[in-house]
């Protein structure tokens, strides 16, 4: 016999925030091959100027996705609400690190 008052998570609930950390986090690897930009009036930056904040956003990005994982929010408005926020978190931070990881070695395209 089925209990009413438990709720069923269906998959799209389980696997949304895994799916959002992993390919962000793939972005995040990807982008660490893009070539960066020497200005005129400032040194080349380090070749490895773009791993620190990838490991910074790509690790805060793993607390939105653990509460995800963790809170089922059918039946409570509560839980609800942290899943929202903890979405809105997750998608933000996305998007700010893949800015900043771009944007901290500053961009340029190879000639041929």
């Amino acid at each position: 016999m089925e209990d009413a008052d438990v709720p069923r998570r269906e998959y799209r609930d389980v696997l949304l925030a895994p799916a959002i950390l992993l390919l962000t986090w793939l972005l995040l690897w990807m982008a660490q091959g893009i070539p960066t930009l020497c200005a005129l009036a400032n040194p080349c930056p380090a070749p490895d100027v773009r791993v620190a904040p990838a490991l910074l956003f790509g690790g805060l990005m793993l607390i939105p996705a653990v509460v995800l994982i963790a809170f089922p929010a059918v039946g409570r408005p509560l839980a609800a609400g942290v899943r929202i926020l903890a979405y809105v978190l997750l998608i933000g931070l996305a998007i700010v690190g893949l800015g900043a990881v771009l944007f901290s070695g500053g961009f340029s395209i190879g000639t041929l």
